[in-house]
């Protein structure tokens, strides 16, 4: 049986519609009168206090309400407590990698939103390497389940009720063998993993993908992924233009993805690996003396560096 819940001050922007969904998570139920009385207040930090016979709430952010809830739910056979919680960063959450194989189906992924709203997380992160519609490539996820961009779409309203972020993930550089092995976008290959820096089409082909990657979400964060970029420069951009220093075609690409973010009003993340592993003597990552004076130099000021080991 559902125990009963009744609300009054401050509630969140959707609290009826977040409610309905984390309620029956929690084994709670609501009513206009009668229950348990909770009074939400908005400012400071996440504190939830029972008393005797009701509870206060206060919540600096929407998603503090339902790790509140949560809260109560875990301490219900407590007649009274009182536990605050002060959030070390300004985003915690997690990613999806929905990238392989065949990606979640959308009410599995609102299964862990709401499971990421009761432990106070707000930032959602969809990693879709090319399980993601983009108008104008239709073999960009051919075969491989993409979401749609409604799909998406309806999962950003679904967070954003909840009080989470969700934000794109994506790839603009390596991890793309998936999309790259068709003979439809074969000329835009450096090698099977990493597309070709320097070229005029890999530029028009970034601009689609961020384009329709960014479309759905409220969010104006964009994570470009390049990450494992093995053997940049050393395919068909070697045979173009000779050999280069990876860092230096690293540094010249992101400058021209990092154009197409500002375009559309975006701030951008990367992950940070291939700051190292070209320098590598044992092609790892922890070798003495890395980063070089190189990679460093390689560094673009206006995107924010992601350690993902």
């Amino acid at each position: 049986m559902n125990e009963i819940l009744s609300f009054s001050g401050q509630l969140p922007e959707h609290f009826d519609a977040a409610f309905a969904e984390i309620g029956p998570e929690l084994g709670f139920a609501r009513a206009g009168q009668g229950g348990l009385s909770v009074a939400l207040r908005q400012g400071g930090c996440l504190r939830a206090e029972r008393r005797a016979d009701s509870v206060v709430v206060t919540w600096a952010e929407p998603v503090q309400v339902y790790r509140a809830l949560s809260l109560l739910r875990q301490h219900w056979a407590e007649d009274a407590f009182c536990i605050e919680e002060t959030p070390c960063f300004e985003t915690t959450g997690m990613m999806f990698d929905v990238s392989r194989n065949a990606v979640l189906q959308p009410d599995t992924l609102r299964f862990f939103l709401r499971k990421m709203a009761m432990m106070g997380l707000n930032l959602g992160m969809m990693y879709t390497e090319d399980t993601y519609e983009v108008p104008g490539q239709p073999y960009f996820g051919y075969q491989r389940g993409r979401y749609s961009a409604d799909e998406l779409r309806a999962l950003d309203d679904y967070a954003d009720m909840l009080g989470i972020e969700l934000c794109p993930c994506i790839q603009t550089l390596g991890h793309l063998n998936r999309a790259l092995h068709w003979p439809a976008l074969a000329h835009l290959k450096d090698n099977e993993e990493v597309l070709l820096a320097d070229d005029a089409q890999t530029y028009a082909f970034l601009e689609e993908l961020i384009a329709a990657a960014a479309a759905p979400y409220r969010s104006k964060r964009i994570h470009i992924g390049m990450d494992e970029a093995h053997g940049i420069g050393l395919g068909a951009h070697l045979r173009r233009h000779g050999y280069e220093d990876p860092h230096t075609i690293i540094r010249r690409h992101l400058s021209r993805v990092l154009e197409i973010t500002r375009r559309h009003g975006l701030s951008a993340m990367m992950w940070s690996d291939m700051y190292f592993r070209p320098d590598s003597p044992t092609d790892g990552y922890y070798d003495s003396g890395m980063p070089s004076a190189e990679a460093v130099a390689a560094v673009q000021p206006d995107v924010t560096l992601v350690y993902w080991d």
